[in-house]
Formats: C-alpha cells, sequence, structure tokens
C-alpha cells in the first residue's frame, strides 16, 4: 500500500517511522513533513489546501491517508478526500470533528448524553462572561472555545487573572475566532490521564493508557503547553475506569457520530472506584507526545487497525478484557522527553541549528517534531522541536535512559542554551489517584 501522513509533528513522524516498517506498506509519504525524513520522502503542500492533496492522492496512486493534526479535521478533509478522490482517510468525519473543534458543542453533546464532566456555563461576551465569574469558586478552568494548539485552557487562583484572560480573549482577541466564545468550568481534582480508542464507527478497541505534561515547567508549573513529555503505561486509570469510560463514555459518542478514526478521552481520575472520573476534553485525533509512547508499545502492526477503522477489513487483533477491548502491547514501559525552543510556548526562539548521533543508541529513539532543512542542514522551525524515546522493562530504567541519552550524549550536540524540558517526566508514575 502507499499511504499519505498529513502534518509535521512529532506524532506525525513517529506514525511514519511506524508505518515505514510494516509488510504491506511499499511506501509513505510525508506531507509537509519535518526533517525526520530525508528530503527527498517529502512532499511540499499546505494542511488547507485540499485540491493540492487531492491532486497528490491521484499523482501518487495513495491507498489511504492518515491526518496527524486536528485542523484539517474539522475542515472536513476526510468527507472531503472520500467523495473527490474516493481514498479511504483514518480520522473522524468534520461533524463529529467538531468534540474537538468546539468545547462548547463538546459539553453540549456531554450534558445531553449524562457524560461525567465539569459543571461548565458559556461566555460569549465580557460583561457575561463577569457575571457567570460569581457562580465559581476558585480555582476556575476558562476555556477558549475554538482549537487554540494546545494553548486556549487556563486555571486561575485568583479573579483577576480570570478576568486579565477573559479581557485578553474578548477585547484583546488574542485567540481569534476561536475565542469568540468560552467555557468556564470549574476546576477539577485529581489525576490526568490520556485514554484512547481506534473506531470503527460501531465499536471501539482501546489503546494502552498515556500520562502527558502539559505545563512548560517542572512540578506542573508554568504555562499549558501542547505536551512536554509522556509515558506508557499510566497504571493509576484502571480497568474498572477504563470499563466504565467504555460503556459511559465511548458507547454514546459512537452511537451519536458513528465515528471513525482515534478518539481521544482526556481524564481526570478522581479516586480508586470505577465512577470516579471525569472528562477534561476530547479530541479527535492521537496526542502528542502521546502517540510516540503509544506506539513504540504496540505488540503488532498499526496498519491493520487503520484500515479496521476505515472499513477495509472486518478483523483485527484485540484484547477482551472485562466489559471492553484493547490492543495487544509489548510488556514495556517508554518515557518521552520534549526538547522544546527557548521560550516556548510564548515566544520559542526558532532557527536553531539541530546536529544529532549519526549511530543508533540501544532502546533510544529520536523522533522530529519542529524540524525543517535550510540550505541541507537541520534546523527548528517550531516550538517543541525533538521527542527522546527510551524503551525498558519498567518506567523507572525508561527514565533513567531517556535523562542519560540527553544529558550525557546530546549535550555534545546541540546548544542547550537555547533548549529547555522538563526534568521530572515519569517521577509520578507511583502516585495514587
Amino acid at each position: 500500500m502507499k499511504i499519505l501522513v498529513l502534518g509535521s509533528g512529532g506524532r506525525e513522524h513517529a506514525l511514519v517511522k511506524k508505518l515505514q516498517k510494516e509488510k504491506n506498506v511499499e511506501k509513505v509519504f510525508f506531507l509537509p513533513g519535518n526533517a525526520g525524513c530525508p528530503p527527498e520522502d517529502l512532499l511540499a503542500g499546505s494542511l488547507e489546501d485540499f485540491d493540492r492533496i487531492a491532486h497528490i492522492v491521484r499523482q501518487f496512486s495513495i491507498d489511504l491517508v492518515v491526518v496527524g493534526p486536528e485542523k484539517p479535521l474539522a475542515a472536513g478533509i476526510k468527507d472531503y478526500l472520500e467523495q473527490k478522490v474516493k481514498v479511504p482517510v483514518f480520522g473522524p468525519s468534520q461533524s463529529a470533528a467538531q468534540l474537538e473543534a468546539s468545547k462548547v458543542f463538546a459539553y453540549r453533546f456531554m450534558e445531553k448524553a449524562a457524560i461525567p464532566a465539569a459543571k461548565s456555563q458559556v461566555a460569549k461576551s465580557l460583561e457575561e462572561a463577569k457575571k457567570i465569574l460569581e457562580n465559581f469558586s476558585l480555582p476556575v478552568v476558562i476555556k477558549v472555545d475554538g482549537l487554540a494548539q494546545g494553548k486556549g485552557v487556563s486555571i486561575h487562583q485568583d479573579i483577576a487573572s480570570a478576568l486579565e484572560k477573559l479581557s485578553d480573549i474578548f477585547e484583546k482577541n488574542i485567540f481569534g475566532d476561536a475565542g469568540r466564545q468560552v467555557l468556564i468550568s470549574e476546576f477539577l481534582r485529581g489525576r490526568e490521564a490520556s485514554l484512547f480508542a481506534i473506531c470503527n464507527g460501531r465499536e471501539g478497541i482501546f489503546l494502552p493508557v498515556a500520562q502527558d505534561y502539559k505545563r512548560a515547567f517542572d512540578g506542573d508549573e508554568g504555562p499549558n503547553t501542547g505536551g512536554m513529555g509522556s509515558y506508557v503505561p499510566a497504571k493509576h486509570l484502571s480497568e474498572k475506569h477504563i470499563a466504565y469510560a467504555h460503556e459511559k463514555i465511548l458507547k454514546p459518542v459512537l452511537e451519536e457520530f458513528h465515528y471513525t478514526g482515534v478518539l481521544y478521552i482526556g481524564l481526570m481520575v478522581h479516586g480508586r472506584e470505577a465512577h470516579e472520573l471525569s472528562v477534561i476534553e476530547f479530541n479527535c485525533r492521537l496526542g502528542d507526545p502521546e502517540a510516540q509512547c503509544i506506539l513504540a508499545s504496540l505488540a503488532g502492526e498499526l496498519l491493520p487497525y487503520l484500515l479496521w477503522s476505515c472499513g477495509m477489513i472486518e478483523v483485527v487483533p484485540k484484547l477482551q478484557r472485562d466489559g471492553y477491548f484493547a490492543v495487544p502491547t509489548q510488556n514495556l514501559a517508554v518515557v518521552n522527553v520534549v526538547l522544546a525552543a527557548r521560550g516556548y510556548p510564548d515566544n520559542p526562539v526558532k532557527g536553531i541549528p539541530i546536529s544529532l548521533p549519526s549511530k543508533p543508541v540501544p532502546n533510544i529513539d529520536i523522533i522530529h517534531a519542529g524540524t525543517t532543512y535550510q540550505n541541507g542542514q537541520i534546523i527548528s522551525s517550531g516550538g517543541r522541536i525533538l521527542n527522546i524515546l527510551a524503551t525498558a522493562n519498567n518506567l523507572v530504567t525508561a527514565r533513567a535512559l531517556a535523562y542519560d541519552f540527553i544529558e550525557k550524549k546530546l549535550s555534545c550536540y546541540l546548544d542547550f542554551q537555547q533548549l529547555h524540558y522538563r526534568k521530572d517526566i515519569g517521577l509520578d508514575h507511583a502516585s495514587p489517584c
């Protein structure tokens, strides 16, 4: 098969590397891609230019399109390509992708379907938001309605900072159209977990549970980012929790939207009982940086699940659990540490020269994210630049391998004065709920 992967981040590079190794894959094309692949393997084009993508599908006789990021899904690329060039597209329809594209849409659906979630109210103006704030205890969470590259959620410990953020959204228009309305929500306490299911419109099969880290700095300090690291498996989400999520969260989504592709269910786990969890948000694609760990932990090939999701095959390997199905995985732990540019997420430095070891290191994989080619050299082009993946028999060892490689090996190749990374990825893996 010839496969086209759309996107340019760490999630997409991990998808490319995984699919390139699989037996029924002839060629993987990467648009627009990053410097993790040779320049000759990259295709030029914008993810907003659906006509260009359709032309490429025809030109290279693409058999399957895999969409990485959320924006083209929310804009309807699945509907467009399947109608225009009759190519299967791994991902949800435009209507189903609104679960991520609109926080208000998702909240209203959860209300209707009795899905556990934080108490929230919608505000369409600064004055309305000020009145709504009076109904909430501190801390309070403010979420812009639309897509904001992982930066549209803020937590406020005092009214002054909440009002300042709301002023930025409604008066300074810092999020553009994404901030036309906001969701003001109660703050949920507990531990977060990332739960993903591959869906074919009728049923879903869960991937390994991941833990990611949204805050920029150690100890969950600093602003929210797209994600500074992750690990698999995250064991604080129990079998009982997953079975409950299957029944009370995944099933209603499948019934309402006939959902295909990957559904991300961001959960807050409040306690050990099955029902002690709430949905923080939905995403309509694999997470980044969670996907890197999840893909590395799979026991078999990924392609069959993509084909199953698109209705091209009927049966895939799956493990029967108590109340749900799961994808078979290796009995391994994977830790991913993100190397970000200085100033990320607010004002990341760009154009940092990137030099990397030429020889592979056992149990270490380097996944590119914000990198590109300039005059034959690799430079940084985004806030999150590289993902350092380490695999071992347990999380403690995997974590040690990742940081040892960064601090002892990469320090000879990269200018760490231009970079920053969290040093506590995986430290909380043993914490109880």
